[in-house]
């Protein structure tokens, strides 16, 4: 595995946010995502400048890096309910403003639903709250759209669709995380290195890989599983060839790799799902 090879996962920030860089450590991982507040709710965490300072220290001493932050479950900028949409933009400002803080890539974001709106209109809608939140946050930090599974009226889905978001934004500071589990079950195979080609191709086409700044490393529960249920790495649909082909890829291989899986006691991203990234990527 070479040195610049970036694999590390979600990991609990609960008892303040230094922790999270010991618990990425303890299970092997060198780059890290966080919630800088409960995923679930609206309220806000207090974070110390003592509480970043320290969470920076051990980043630095730990070699740990790059790091990201996850945006609310609760946050929907397709929305068309006004309430809404203002807390979600709201939510997401914030995150943006603490990812500066805390020396983070950026706020990586589900764009969330439009039920049965007209597309065109949840669009524009999406592109002014991305525009709004960039206002607000001003920074190096980037605001990551994640693409989506196809499912609820899910806006964001198609690489289409997110180019369509980045260039009506036309900030420098848009970015994308492709996540192995939606992006496979949009459509987009990551099966072989053929499909992953094909897909990436698709990929520059519509957004461009310059874009393209994480990777959310998940395997995907097969059917009957709803849509975006993820897998440890090897036990889903894409299996470890799947994952071998996609770290060996020269276009991928360089980037930063997130764990999201469930864990093989259920308590989510593990060291044993680390160490099968970690061999498959020899």
């Amino acid at each position: 595995m070479g040195n610049n090879l970036r694999i590390g996962a979600h990991v609990s920030a609960a008892g303040g946010i230094s922790n999270a860089v010991d618990r990425i450590t303890a299970i092997g991982g060198n780059c890290l995502q966080i919630f800088v507040s409960s995923p679930r709710g609206w309220a806000k965490t207090n974070i110390t400048d003592e509480q970043v300072e320290l969470f920076r220290k051990k980043c630095q001493e730990q070699h740990i890096g790059p790091v990201f932050i996850h945006g609310l479950y609760l946050a929907n900028i397709a929305t068309d309910q006004v309430e809404l949409r203002e807390k979600s933009i709201d939510a997401l400002s914030w995150a943006l403003t603490i990812a500066d803080r805390i020396g983070a890539e950026g706020v990586i974001y589900h764009t969330g639903s439009k039920k049965d709106r007209d597309h065109a209109e949840a669009m524009a809608n999406v592109i002014e709250a991305m525009q709004e939140i960039l206002r607000r946050s001003p920074g190096q930090s980037k605001l990551i759209v994640e693409g989506s599974a196809p499912q609820n009226g899910k806006v964001g889905v198609t690489f289409r669709e997110i180019g369509d978001m980045i260039q009506g934004v036309g900030s420098e500071r848009v970015g994308v995380c492709l996540d192995t589990c939606h992006t496979h079950q949009a459509g987009y195979s990551l099966a072989t290195t053929e499909a992953i080609d094909r897909s990436l191709a698709a990929f520059e086409q519509h957004i461009g890989l310059d874009r393209l700044v994480v990777l959310h490393a998940n395997d995907i529960k097969p059917p009957p599983a709803a849509l975006d249920r993820h897998e440890n790495i090897g036990d889903g649909a894409l299996g470890e060839s799947g994952f071998k082909a996609l770290l060996h890829h020269p276009k991928l291989r360089d980037l930063p790799w997130i764990l999201e899986v469930p864990g093989f006691d259920g308590e989510g991203p593990d060291a044993r799902n680390i160490s099968i990234m970690k061999r498959l990527a020899e």
